[in-house]
């Protein structure tokens, strides 16, 4: 599978095709055969709204993982705030992407406290219920920890490996080929990580697509000290 936005609309009419289901983590009890679609947003909300747009095209819902704690973007901010809303209105459910690096975790107890903190955060900033939470980049043992939550599913629950086929792209990776695990018909149930920022138009390279997001980082930036500093331009006529 390339990282393409036409691959991944493949992807989406195989697992059709194939009699699957697609559900939500609140509702994978529901169906015996269902594909849950989960989505990390670890740099790029606009990717992200791409990438909910393309499925809500296709009749399709999943899950988006939002970061509280990121330098890439805000979910506080105007912009950030309006694009998280608008993939919630597309149907889709907006998660926490909770990164256990940026504390001083030393138990399962901290590590509960901080992620219900997030969720609360991350639930009054949006104005909407937060359902599930991700792990970003989970350390050994929180993957084998099976962590429980008052408020939210925690999608790295021993039952959504255990009782569903894991398949992921990080990294830019498949580390199985995902249309032949489709295809096959050997497991009832999926779940399906990808991460939107790496999916495109046309096919680029790894590479390409980091020094081109960094580009548009940059413009940005500059954008964002133009709202905020006069006359930026006879500042830096040259940018």
């Amino acid at each position: 599978m390339n990282f393409t936005f036409n691959s991944y609309e493949n992807l989406l009419s195989l697992i059709k095709e194939n009699h699957y289901e697609i559900c939500s983590y609140e509702e994978h009890q529901l169906n015996p055969r269902c594909v849950i679609l989960r989505h990390d947003v670890d740099m790029s909300l606009e990717a992200a709204l791409r990438f909910a747009e393309l499925e809500y095209k296709n009749g399709v819902q999943s899950t988006y993982f939002i970061l509280l704690s990121t330098s890439f973007y805000n979910l506080f901010e105007r912009k950030a705030n309006d694009a998280i809303k608008k993939i919630k209105n597309l149907g889709h459910d907006i998660g926490l992407h909770f990164d256990e690096a940026r504390y001083q975790i030393e138990n399962e107890a901290d590590l509960i406290h901080y992620v219900e903190k997030e969720v609360s955060l991350m639930s009054q900033g949006l104005d909407m219920e937060i359902k599930s939470v991700s792990m970003h980049r989970p350390s050994r043992w929180v993957l084998d920890a099976d962590l429980k939550f008052d408020t939210v599913i925690n999608s790295y629950s021993k039952v959504f490996f255990d009782d569903f086929k894991y398949l992921s792209d990080s990294r830019m990776h498949w580390r199985e080929d995902v249309f032949q695990v489709v295809r096959s018909n050997t497991f009832d149930r999926l779940h399906i990580l990808t991460h939107p920022f790496w999916y495109q138009t046309e096919e680029a390279s790894m590479k390409d697509k980091l020094a081109n997001f960094i580009k548009l980082q940059n413009q940005k930036t500059y954008e964002n000290m133009r709202e905020n500093i006069r006359d930026l331009d006879d500042v830096l006529p040259e940018y």
